[in-house]
């Protein structure tokens, strides 16, 4: 053959091979990928496109490109969006999710300080929406597509309500652009809007007796953490010296920590700034300005106060030991300047390193519940057992008692910062967690670690930020790493409880991943608000969307909701109940703040829910918003309406829970629960609120004088016995974990 000959044969051969992708010698693989332009604005999606090479000779082009997979810009596709014959060679097309290519809605706010999805422009008086409450935001980011009808197709969810189009598309012009409307029902708009009535006691939706319910996110030893000079009073032990007067304001120390950090979230910047504000720091038994719904760093959870809600219902509570060295700066930024720097006890109980507060912490439990036994007997006797397997916790909840889960909720868990983690400190420090007697983890709290990035939505988060879009404010860059899988597969060989709450969107989005991946149940958000129930800053990423609660729930996980939901600006009204039943929102960071949130939650689950997949995740100890009272002096705390809250929708004293839920053998002779008496206080709690953990029962109480009918609040009742299905469930897994 002739070297003419030969080169043509070679070009030829060439052109087979990598021109129109058919080889005898070659498996079939894709080129290098170009980056085309958007397909769709939501969800955001681009198409990436590439030459597929290596088709062997007489198979289908079309065949073999359809069950070609490919990782694309770091996304997993097992075949292509789209097969392109362009006629000499076979394209693949695949359409990425990117944010540059989303639509999305946002409008400043009225003081034009903040960006939200939507905007509250107020009820409407007259013309085709009158009585309708007006919500407007500008469309952002349309590619491709007019405007116009860009509005037309991009959703929104208000009030637990997705539109799919605007009930208007308003084009302002040029320098302020399209704007979409929506009008929503909303009982402050309304001339005559449904009464307040007590939820009827209806039959169950289920058969079998109630387990009584879990309290998924306490903070019993908070008072072990945060250097010991932020947190006062312990949960046990006498009275007298439990729950004494709060140091002096002389003690520098104490008041600069303590004091502080109560002024700021009390919302008391100037005086957190200045060192100026004080409270009243008289204890037991006066104890005149605390326990309450809120005062954020004080004991709310001594031995007596849990006992009332166990008595009236809690047959399970989730005790996760809790820390913060960011508040001094000690690993990476602290509070701005407001407490930073304060001089930490010298006793190396309270140094600051989040491992060591969870030593003590945990050990506290246990001798808190040897303490209990003392109390009422001798070892084994009291009401309060730690558990450690769900058998155990079955038992512990059929004999009556209150089943106890140690957790964690900390930062650096095993000392794993974004900087400083390793292989071996994961697998050394899960088994660390586990034979302490651990069985509920948080793998990221507020601090961005070596396990991905958290959710950026107060000013203790950390991490970089950037434009998200349709959260209506900045999100996380960082999402779950490498060691951020290692330490939820660690976690999951042991069928312990991963609570994925604090992420960011992308962590959340690769933890729930990797948790479907694994067909792993034991996965929960344990004290979350809801996205699409928020309004204003409430709707950040560290607020789940209905989606993904959907997905924990349908890996067999639970959803447990934060009792203090937020303002009236901040929770839409819920008004999608099928019989027509609405609960009127009208004073704010109370129960009935809660009841929104609560009945889109039971919605979006539906049956499933029933079986006791929703609960509650009061974050005691957790310097979180309390429900506050609905009258007296301090009702309505997170705002107010002309809708009054009548008398006779007051907790009546005294009251029983459901039969069900009560706990006989501990109260043969009380029938009812009257106002609650410590000290010298009494407890009213429609006047008091939510002051302690042991107003639980009152809580639930208040939410059916409202109109949760006993059905409705089924979830909750049997979520204890949800738990420890749930618990097994993730045990029988675990063994299986890849």
């Amino acid at each position: 053959m002739s070297r003419s000959f030969r080169r043509i044969a070679l070009v030829v051969i060439s052109v087979t091979i990598f021109s129109f992708g058919t080889s005898l010698f070659a498996d079939p693989y894709w080129g290098s990928f170009k980056k085309d332009g958007c397909k769709s604005i939501f969800p955001g999606k681009r198409q990436y496109s590439s030459i597929l090479y290596g088709i062997p000779s007489g198979q289908s082009w079309e065949t073999t490109c359809a069950n070609m997979g490919a990782t694309v810009n770091g996304q997993v596709f097992t075949r292509p969006t789209r097969c392109v014959n362009s006629g000499f060679n076979m394209w693949g097309e695949f359409d990425v999710t990117d944010d540059s290519c989303e639509a999305n809605w946002a409008a400043t706010d009225e003081g034009g300080i903040y960006n939200y999805t939507h905007k509250n422009d107020g009820c409407q008086s007259s013309g085709t929406y009158a009585g309708k409450r007006k919500y407007s935001s500008r469309i952002w980011n349309v590619v491709g597509i007019s405007w116009e009808a860009a509005c037309a197709q991009l959703p929104i969810t208000i009030a637990g309500k997705t539109y799919t189009t605007p009930h208007r598309c308003v084009n302002t012009g040029g320098a302020t652009g399209m704007w979409g409307e929506w009008y929503v029902s909303d009982s402050s708009c309304e001339s005559a809007p449904q009464v307040y009535a007590r939820g009827q006691q209806d039959s169950l939706k289920r058969s079998g007796t109630l387990s009584g319910y879990v309290d998924l996110h306490t903070h019993p030893m908070a008072n072990l953490g945060f250097g010991g000079v932020i947190f006062h009073g312990s949960p046990y032990g006498d009275a007298v010296s439990a729950l004494a007067n709060c140091p002096s304001t002389s003690d520098e120390g104490h008041s600069a920590g303590h004091s502080r950090v109560e002024a700021i979230v009390q919302d008391d910047i100037i005086g957190a700034l200045l060192g100026t504000a004080r409270h009243d720091n008289r204890g037991y038994t006066l104890l005149p300005y605390w326990p309450a719904n809120n005062s954020y760093t004080h004991q709310t959870m001594y031995y007596e106060w849990i006992k009332r809600a166990y008595e009236g219902g809690m047959r399970a509570m989730v005790a996760l030991a809790v820390n913060g060295d960011y508040m001094f700066g000690a690993t990476d930024n602290g509070l701005p300047d407001i407490i930073k720097g304060i001089a930490i006890a010298t006793d190396p109980i309270f140094d600051l390193n989040d491992m060591n507060t969870l030593r003590r912490q945990t050990q506290a439990v246990y001798d808190m519940q040897t303490w209990i036994d003392t109390q009422s007997g001798g070892p084994g006797q009291g009401w309060f057992r730690i558990v450690k397997t769900p058998a155990e916790a079955q038992s512990v909840i059929a004999s009556g008692k209150l089943a106890v889960v140690l957790g964690t909720e900390v930062d650096y868990l095993a000392d794993c910062t974004a900087a400083t983690c390793t292989d071996a400190m994961i697998t050394q420090g899960v088994q660390e967690l586990y034979d302490l007697g651990l069985r509920y983890v948080f793998p990221i709290h507020l601090k961005t670690n070596g396990f991905g990035g958290a959710g950026l939505y107060n000013i203790l988060g950390s991490g970089t930020k950037y434009d998200c879009k349709h959260y209506g404010q900045d999100c996380n860059t960082s999402g779950l790493t490498t060691y951020g899988q290692k330490v939820l597969k660690e976690l999951m060989k042991k069928g312990m409880i991963i609570d994925v709450g604090h992420m960011s969107a992308k962590s959340l989005d690769g933890a729930i991943s990797y948790a479907e991946q694994q067909a792993y149940p034991g996965i929960v958000t344990g004290h979350t608000g809801v996205y699409d129930m928020a309004n204003k800053g409430n709707r950040h990423e560290a607020n789940p969307t209905g989606a993904a609660l959907k997905r924990i729930v349908t890996l067999g996980g639970m959803i447990g909701l934060i009792t203090g939901q937020g303002n009236l600006e901040e929770i839409g009204e819920w008004r999608q109940n099928s019989d027509g039943s609405y609960i009127a929102h009208a004073c704010g960071g109370t129960s009935q703040t809660f009841a929104q949130s609560y009945q889109y939650l039971r919605t979006l689950i539906g049956d499933p829910a029933y079986d006791g997949r929703i609960s509650i995740g009061t974050d005691f100890n957790g310097f979180a918003h309390m429900p506050g009272p609905r009258f007296g002096g301090r009702a309505c705390p997170g705002g107010v309406t002309t809708i009054s809250q009548p008398d006779a929708t007051r907790v009546g004293y005294p009251f029983s829970p459901d039969s069900a839920l009560r706990v006989a053998s501990t109260l043969p002779n009380a029938p009812s629960f009257g106002q609650h008496q410590f000290g010298n206080r009494t407890f009213d709690y429609n006047t008091e609120g939510a002051a302690h953990i042991g107003l639980m029962p009152d809580f639930f109480e208040d939410l059916r004088q409202q109109g949760l009918k006993r059905s409705d609040l089924e979830p909750v009742y049997r979520s204890a016995g949800f738990f420890t299905t749930m618990w097994q469930n993730a045990v029988n897994r675990s063994p299986n974990i890849q």
